[in-house]
């Protein structure tokens, strides 16, 4: 069944209260103004001399006290008629009156409270149809303009989103280029006895699918992240520990990048986690900082207790992130505005904050601002 249109509804209901009150006033002038006026019309007789019985002060005798006081009944019951009758004809015609211009302001207000919701429809089935930049103008009516400007914020939203995915596309087209341009050069090579199939060049050959193996993984990461559908085997370690030997193994990274890399020892922090997993998102957060640090640069890890969590912060001097990209980070694709030096496809943040919310903890960034460095930390619920 087809819902009633929204601007018959609002005609009807603006009618209706207009009836009752129409109604209501029909009645109760009708029943109180002819009283009123028989009360008016006696005040006026006492102060001329007539009264009920037809007796009038130093008047004639009795024949002519009987005739005045019929002579004041018969007009004063014709005034009454006369009132009645003019009252309900005089009502008759405010009703119909009134009933025509709220016909009129009902139409009036509900065309004003509609156009708004027509332009903000309009603008929803074009975000449908893939017009993100479409905007609804602001109307002057408080709620009208708040339900606007969240259409405009969805609209914004998606255009973003749109523009990630986009570049999304052409970094995974880059992505994959790079190792597959080089196999097939290799292989070109290989059947043309440019070279030859000895351990050098199968080892190159291998690095390149390795490539592309950690791309597929990080895809796949990706997609786990956004349903919460990682495969934990839950145990107790020490997250401290795990950040530690996460860090042991990119040490060659940072020292060829001429970073330093410095672990403050700290307490012991046990929690419940599955460390394969944890060590994947140290992992992330150590390349992320190497990324954005410059040679001479340095990363920190400190490992703390915080109100019954271990939390380990990874600290660098790097690029630093501006306020309102604290939360943007960690966006699928989101890589800022330095992300041609930066490198990565910007998946990295996302696929750790999923891995840390699965084990019920946070992950959450911190930065004074653009080229003053930021800090990653990853907390997690103590164990016990």
């Amino acid at each position: 069944m087809r819902p009633r249109s929204l601007s018959a509804r609002l005609l009807w209901w603006n009618l209706a209260v207009v009836a009752v009150g129409a109604a209501t006033l029909f009645v109760t002038a009708r029943l109180l103004g002819p009283q009123l006026f028989e009360a008016q019309v006696e005040g006026i007789g006492r102060r001329y001399g007539w009264s009920e019985t037809g007796a009038t002060p130093g008047g004639g005798g009795p024949g002519h006290d009987a005739a005045s006081g019929q002579q004041a009944g018969v007009i004063e019951a014709e005034l009454n008629d006369a009132f009645g009758t003019s009252l309900t004809v005089a009502l008759a015609a405010a009703v119909a009156a009134g009933a025509i211009a709220a016909a009129v302001g009902a139409s009036l207000v509900s065309r004003r409270v509609l156009e708004p919701l027509d332009r903000m429809r309009t603008a929803v089935r074009h975000l449908a149809q893939g017009h993100y930049g479409d905007r609804v103008p602001t109307p002057a009516d408080r709620e009208l303009a708040d339900l606007a400007e969240d259409v405009n914020a969805l609209g914004s939203a998606l255009q973003q989103t749109e523009q990630r995915r986009a570049r999304l596309v052409s970094d995974l087209a880059h992505e994959l280029r790079t190792p597959i341009t080089a196999l097939d050069g290799f292989v070109e090579g290989l059947e043309d006895g440019v070279f030859n199939a000895d351990a050098e060049t199968l080892g190159a050959m291998r690095h390149e699918t390795q490539r592309l193996q950690r791309l597929a993984a990080d895809l796949g990461s990706l997609s786990r992240a956004d349903e919460q559908a990682f495969d934990l085997h839950l145990e107790e370690a020490d997250l401290g520990a795990i950040a530690a030997q996460a860090a042991s193994g990119l040490g060659a990274a940072f020292a060829a990048a001429g970073v330093g890399l410095v672990v403050v020892p700290g307490p012991g922090l046990p929690v419940r986690v599955d460390p394969d997993r944890m060590g994947q998102v140290f992992a992330n957060l150590f390349r992320n900082a190497l990324q954005h640090t410059s040679p001479g640069g340095r990363v920190t890890i400190r490992a703390e207790r915080q109100s019954g969590e271990g939390a380990v912060a990874v600290t660098d001097t790097g690029r630093g992130i501006a306020p309102e990209n604290l939360e943007r980070v960690f966006e699928r694709f989101f890589r800022g505005e330095d992300s041609s030096a930066a490198g990565g496809a910007g998946i990295g943040l996302t696929i750790a904050r999923g891995i840390v919310r699965a084990h019920g903890g946070e992950l959450t960034a911190a930065s004074p601002g653009p080229g003053k460095g930021a800090t990653f930390t990853v907390r997690l619920p103590a164990a016990g």
